[in-house]
């Protein structure tokens, strides 16, 4: 028996130890869970590899410490987003900025994924074949390849039809046609500036209504209706002048500028691989200059080594907001993964990272750093908001004008009719009893209508008196133009 009491206090012992260890793991292990990443790691610090030779600094900056030269200062869109990043997490991880050497980014990614570092931040592309050795997180800027050219100014030979669009110039064109017709038409009955042979009575309304939008006509107008036409038609003439006047003095000292390629002699671009294989094999541009800086971009294209560039989005945004006067982003977006942070493989805090970029992309915290990174200097803001190219007035601007002016000139026109059909009626009435017009057929009586309404010498009642100040001295009713014909003779 005390060999079994012995050996039975050993036995629960054991078995006391093995249900501590087991608790203890699980508890473990719920935390890992939990925060996705083992307890071990919390503690460790995070060796993060920061390339130097990004071309833009806008993404990535370092430089020496004022305080100790020995250290680094890393700044730039790509180190605030991942330190916002940090403070989305639900926990503090240490980490270490380390200045990463290497010739390529490809180079960065490998020795991330030989756990040289365990992370890489900065402007690292998205890539299948880097998809492979490392974790990315989710991309935190917009993916793809642009083409930025340099830009000249637009040619201003034609810049005077610019103002309006070509259906407010037909349009004007046709309400202008219209009001010529009804001023000669009201007026060559008794005004004898519109009188006589008919390209004179054509070429006089014509040049009245033309005159009208730049001088003072001298024609003198007697039909209160044509009054009503022509100044309405003035008022439009008006807003179209001024109009016109407002959006061509814009074009004019706006400056507007267009891209400056036809096929180019030699296209630029980063060191990056990928980029080179891509726009040398995809593209078909065999003739590549690698580009490697910001300032060395510039330097190509003003002693025209290059006539255009392919950049990453991110960076063609960068280069064209500091150059706004100068290039220009043209051309078809080629699709990439866009930038991201990278892991080594399999590393748990991705998920977490991941998340944390959506977070300061959905709150607006990500729109912050890009306007403080990204956005053009004063300057371009300035010529950004004086250089927008001035849209060409529409139809649709002065439609409702066209039609009122329409509406009034068909009204007076109409209303004219109808007295000139009723003093023609009342004339008729008058010679039925010295006249017997009952045999003529109706073509007869058509014509004589027509001749009687297109007749320039038939004066009528609802017009002044001759003796008032528009009334023309002489002129007599008469019902045909055989009747006229007779007083001229006489």
């Amino acid at each position: 028996m005390p060999f079994v009491r012995s050996s039975t206090k050993p036995t629960l012992l054991n078995i006391i130890i093995i249900q501590v260890i087991v608790v203890h793991c699980f508890l473990s292990q719920v935390c890992v869970v939990k925060g996705d990443i083992g307890t071990e790691q919390k503690t460790e610090k995070l060796i993060i590899g920061v390339p130097r030779g990004a071309t833009f600094k806008n993404f990535v900056k370092i430089s020496p410490s004022s305080n100790n030269p020995n250290e680094k200062n890393y700044t730039g869109f790509c180190i605030r987003v991942f330190e916002e990043v940090q403070k989305k997490l639900d926990y503090v991880i240490p980490y270490e900025f380390v200045e990463f050497t290497g010739s390529s980014y490809n180079d960065l990614v490998a020795n991330v994924a030989n756990k040289t570092y365990s992370a890489g931040v900065g402007d690292i592309t998205i890539l299948a074949d880097r998809w492979d050795k490392v974790e990315f997180t989710a991309p935190f800027t917009e993916s793809g390849l642009s083409m930025v050219v340099p830009m000249k100014p637009s040619p201003k030979a034609w810049i005077f039809l610019d103002p309006f669009t070509m259906g407010t110039w037909l349009a004007t064109a046709a309400v202008l046609v219209y009001t010529m017709f009804i001023v000669w038409f009201v007026e060559h009955r008794s005004n004898p500036e519109f009188s006589g042979p008919w390209k004179d009575q054509l070429g006089n309304a014509l040049w009245f209504t033309l005159s009208s939008l730049f001088l003072v006509h001298r024609e003198k107008i007697q039909s209160n209706y044509t009054r009503i036409v022509v100044v309405v038609w003035l008022f439009l003439a008006l807003i179209l002048t001024q109009s016109y006047t407002a959006s061509l003095t814009s074009m004019l000292t706006i400056a507007r500028l267009r891209p400056k390629i036809s096929s180019p002699a030699k296209i630029g671009c980063d060191y990056a691989t990928f980029m080179q294989k891509y726009v040398q094999d995809v593209l078909n541009y065999k003739n590549v200059k690698l580009i490697g800086s910001e300032d060395e971009y510039l330097r190509e294209f003003e002693s025209g080594n290059i006539t255009a560039a392919f950049l990453e989005i991110p960076d063609a945004k960068v280069f064209v907001n500091k150059h706004c006067r100068k290039f220009t982003i043209i051309g078809t977006t080629y699709r990439f993964g866009g930038f991201g942070f990278i892991f080594q493989k399999g590393f748990p805090l991705v998920a977490n990272v991941s998340k944390a970029i959506l977070q300061i992309s959905e709150d607006g915290t990500l729109k912050k750093l890009e306007e403080e990174w990204l956005t053009p200097n004063k300057e371009c803001l300035d010529s950004q908001a004086t250089t927008v190219n001035v849209d060409s007035l529409s139809l649709r601007s002065f439609w409702g004008l066209f039609l009122f002016s329409t509406a009034t000139s068909s009204i007076s026109f109409l209303l004219f009719l109808g007295h000139l059909v009723k003093d023609y009626w009342r004339h008729q009435s008058s010679e039925v009893a010295s006249i017997d017009r009952s045999n003529e057929s109706v073509s007869i009586k058509t014509v004589t209508v027509a001749r009687y309404l297109m007749n320039a010498e038939i004066g009528s009642p609802w017009r002044s008196s001759p003796s008032s100040n528009w009334a023309v001295p002489g002129t007599e009713v008469c019902s045909t133009h055989l009747d006229c014909r007779n007083q001229r003779q006489h």
